[in-house]
């Protein structure tokens, strides 16, 4: 069985696009199913260059309603239709989110025949599933509009299962086997019971992905990152900005990596980075967040991380 967790960064940048860097959108893929997170403006073209199957995007999640975070989710939604999509969409955002689309229904005129959710949060907290994923939404500290981070965490899974000594135990291919992997205890024919502690190891716990953009630093921030395989969080600006960055809700790399270093992240990957900085400076945000927490990246569009399994 697959056990693939990835991440492509679509677009990395900030508020205004720029030759190197699109706007904030990512998808998280795991193993055949994909979930969009934020979808700006050039989210749909940044698909296509990275080959991923729109269609097989079931889940969108919005962090809040600035433009550069929501202006492409109508070109997505009524270029499905025109692809004669059938998959189920869900939108998960904050409160908005529907009349925004509406107004844009409205004013076009398009329709869309494929089922297509929409889900407003207005609660400090949501949790729920999306797809194989267990999500929690927290507020963050944005200014302006309620901005949501988000923690995407899969279910834990069984421990490895020992084929040889099962083998050697002559347990048969087949239920029996996938009942000690489901943690269940299973009589042989000859009598003998067989206990899953004696074949399976102890149980891996899921990969967790936190995704925290547009925020000052914050509680709610360093939860949602509590022991995550990977951080993806505001970056906007270097430490030399940090009035600025807490005048307009954003965050350093500076302040992303302390985050990180709290939240006992393993990995941080810098986001949402102001179009201001050229190459040069984005080194001086990268050195910063090194400083404080070794294990960062700072990622060009269409990047694609693998998340290795975790061990028991």
């Amino acid at each position: 069985m697959s056990d693939h967790l990835s991440l492509t960064l679509l677009g990395t940048g900030a508020s205004l696009p720029s030759k190197r860097r699109g706007l904030p959108s990512l998808v998280i893929r795991k193993d055949g199913e994909y979930i969009l997170c934020d979808c700006s403006e050039g989210t749909q073209q940044r698909i296509m260059h990275a080959n991923i199957p729109p269609s097989r995007i079931h889940t969108m999640l919005i962090s809040h309603l600035h433009g550069d975070h929501i202006f492409g989710i109508p070109g997505f939604i009524t270029s499905q239709q025109m692809a004669s999509r059938s998959n189920p969409l869900r939108i998960i955002g904050p409160t908005g989110l529907q009349k925004y689309l509406q107004l844009i229904k409205d004013i076009s005129g398009y329709g869309i025949d494929y089922p297509l959710e929409i889900d407003e949060m207005s609660a400090a907290s949501h949790e729920f599933k999306a797809g194989s994923f267990y999500v929690a939404a927290r507020q963050l500290d944005h200014h302006g509009q309620p901005c949501y981070g988000f923690r995407l965490q899969e279910k834990d899974k069984p421990g490895k299962f020992n084929s040889r000594k099962a083998d050697a135990l002559g347990i048969p291919h087949g239920p029996e086997r996938a009942a000690l992997l489901r943690g269940e205890n299973v009589v042989l024919s000859d009598g003998r019971t067989i206990e899953p502690a004696m074949l399976v190891g102890p149980t891996r716990p899921g990969r967790i992905i936190a995704y925290c953009t547009d925020t000052r630093p914050c509680k709610a921030a360093v939860e949602l990152a509590q022991e995550c395989d990977l951080l993806v969080y505001d970056s906007t600006f270097t430490d030399e900005h940090t009035e600025l960055a807490n005048e307009s809700g954003h965050s350093t790399s500076g302040q992303a990596a302390r985050i990180a270093l709290e939240a006992d992240a393993k990995q941080l990957v810098l986001w949402h980075i102001s179009p201001r900085y050229d190459e040069e400076d984005e080194l001086l945000l990268l050195q910063q967040a090194k400083g404080v927490f070794p294990s960062t990246l700072l990622p060009d569009d269409l990047q694609t991380l693998t998340l290795q399994p975790r061990s028991a």
